[in-house]
Parts: structure tokens; sequence; C-alpha cells
């Protein structure tokens, strides 16, 4: 009869701790969401700041669910392989939403680290003989051998003449 009181009172420990540990990314995804249906809204009516700032909201609430998922996750490992997958639709969700401000408003970007997709449209070479490629108001400082025809490249979003550039100089 102890050993049985014992192994109950160790499974109602488990069931306690993976039902705390499920519950709270739980939670983490509902405020995702709610975070992630605000910026429809805001989409519509063309407010990019707070659409921005819905993406900002959602990477910090899938900060917090991979500290959890990876931190305690393996205590219920349903809900591990269940989270983790979750956080790769969602931060999938955060680069698109980012992708769609920055092509609308690249200024709520500056200085922050961003990553582009171009196929640039026209070209300015500079005095240093390195080239501005642009597309509409966002380009690439490259330099002569690097004479690419599209770019996928990550930096900190700057201004130069007027561009919202990322410099590959440095």
């Amino acid at each position: 009869m102890n050993r049985l009181k014992t192994a109950l009172t160790i499974l109602m420990l488990y069931i306690t701790v993976a039902g705390l540990v499920t519950f709270s990314l739980f939670i983490l995804e509902e405020a995702f969401q709610t975070a992630m249906f605000g910026t429809w809204p805001a989409q519509d009516a063309r407010r990019w700041d707070l659409v921005k700032i819905g993406s900002d909201v959602m990477e910090s609430n899938l900060t917090a669910m991979r500290w959890v998922t990876y931190g305690l996750g393996w205590v219920q490992p349903l809900a591990l392989l269940s989270y983790h997958h979750y956080a790769k639709s969602a931060q999938s969700y955060i680069d698109s939403l980012r992708s769609k401000v920055l092509a609308h408003r690249p200024d709520l970007f500056l200085g922050e680290q961003v990553t582009l997709e171009l196929s640039p449209k026209a070209f300015t070479e500079l005095p240093d003989g390195s080239i501005l490629k642009t597309f509409g108001q966002v380009g690439v400082i490259i330099r002569p051998e690097d004479n690419r025809r599209t770019f996928s490249l990550s930096g900190r979003l700057e201004v130069f003449q007027g561009f919202y550039v990322i410099d590959t100089r440095r």
C-alpha cells in the first residue's frame, strides 16, 4: 500500500509540473496570438508603426516561449515537440510581417538589424568606387567586385543619400 501511495504521489507531482509547463506555454501562445490579431486591423489601416510594435511584442513572446520550451519542455515531451514547431511557424509569421513593414515604412527599422532580399533597379557609382544599388527607398552599398543581380543580406539599416541602406563595405 505504501508503494502505491508513493507511486501516486510521484505521478501527481509529475502531472502538476508537466501541467505548469504546458499551461505556461499555452498562455505564451495566447499572448502571441493576441498580438498577431492586433496587427491585422493595423495593416488594414496602414498603421505600420503599430504593426511594427506588434511584431516586436510577438518576438518578445516567442523568446519567452523558447526559454520555457527548451528549458523545461523536456518534462512534457509532446509539449516540447508541439511548441518547438509552433515557434518555427511563429518566427516565419514575424519574418513575413517585418518584411511587409520594411517595404512600407523602412524608417521604422533605422538602426536595427534587418535582412533584405533585393533585385535592385538602379545603381550609382560612389566617389570611393563602391556602388549604391537601389530598389525604391531601400538599397545596398557594395564593393565593385560584389556586383550581383540579387542580394540577400543582413545588417544595420542606415540612411545614405536619401535611401535606407545596408552598407556591406564594413
